[in-house]
């Protein structure tokens, strides 16, 4: 008799705590399913034409019927992938791709520096796209400001790309939950999205997203089994809505009672002028006496 008591009870726990559970991944689903671009981005006037694609930064979980266990280590291989799909996809539509690794960027200190800075910045933006939904894009609401900007110049491109990704695998205790027809609101996916941070401004100019579809409710060891698969799928639907280096698109409708971020265009940062134009300065017999001088010395 205990036996059976103990299941119910189990039963009416898990319930309770799947019906009142929510996940942070359902509420970025909504914002994954959208896309949104400046005015200038959609007119070309601020149409980049190469792009580095940087390592993305992603959460791995398994939907267990009681919690949630973290699975970071196991993302590795998947962000490989996904950083292997984007730049197809990206470079399908004419832009020049530098792809970062993380081997080049530890190999680097002030690579390393400058990546650690605009990726710090730019989650402290994508928490609040999160919140406020990504329309804000188009009013040029979010900027990752100076750190991007120093990253573009380092590398000579002329904007740089932020991924983010959410995966949530179904467990096999979460799987017998569905099987028994109790509905679960931690449902598994994968979201992904990733910001076009221009280096003339250090404004998000474009954000592209997409959503797993017609995969069912994978468990979390298939999704690692056909992380390959996965992985270039997302990638697609993500940048579906990416135009062509080259395509002008039709201005967005925006809503006139909104108030939209001025523009602050930048002019990129030469160092080798900065140096010629203090060489000119002090004069090369300055420069020259200086250097006698410590000699003596």
């Amino acid at each position: 008799m205990k036996q059976p008591i103990q299941r119910g009870c189990a039963a009416v726990i898990a319930v309770l705590v799947l019906a009142t559970s929510q996940t942070a991944l359902a509420e970025v689903c909504i914002i994954g399913e959208c896309s949104a671009m400046t005015p200038e981005f959609r007119s070309m006037e601020l149409r980049p034409n190469s792009i580095a694609l940087l390592p993305a930064r992603s959460t791995l979980t398994e939907n267990g019927v009681f919690n949630s266990e973290s699975r970071v280590g196991e993302t590795f291989p998947l962000e490989n992938y996904l950083a292997l799909s984007l730049e197809k996809q990206i470079s399908s539509r004419g832009y020049e791709v530098r792809r970062l690794t993380t081997d080049e960027i530890s190999e680097d200190q002030q690579l390393a520096s400058l990546v650690n800075a605009a990726n710090q910045r730019y989650d402290e933006e994508y928490t609040t796209m999160v919140a406020f939904k990504v329309d804000g894009v188009k009013y040029r609401r979010y900027s990752v400001g100076e750190e991007s900007r120093q990253l573009a110049n380092y590398l000579g491109v002329d904007a740089i790309v932020f991924p983010r990704m959410q995966i949530k695998g179904a467990s096999s205790g979460s799987k017998w939950m569905s099987g028994l027809g109790i509905k679960q609101s931690q449902q598994a996916g994968i979201n992904m999205e990733f910001s076009v941070v221009h280096a003339r401004t250090g404004d998000v100019e474009g954000f592209f997203g997409g959503v797993s579809g017609g995969f069912g409710n994978p468990s979390f060891k298939k999704i690692l089994k056909k992380a390959e698969k996965y992985m270039a799928n997302i990638a697609k639907v993500a940048t579906k809505k990416m135009p062509q280096v080259s395509e002008a698109l039709k201005p967005d409708k925006l809503k006139k009672n909104k108030e939209r971020r001025e523009l602050v265009l930048y002019d990129p940062v030469d160092e080798d002028a900065i140096l010629d134009d203090l060489e000119d300065l002090l004069g090369d017999d300055d420069l020259l006496g200086e250097e006698d001088a410590s000699i003596e010395d």
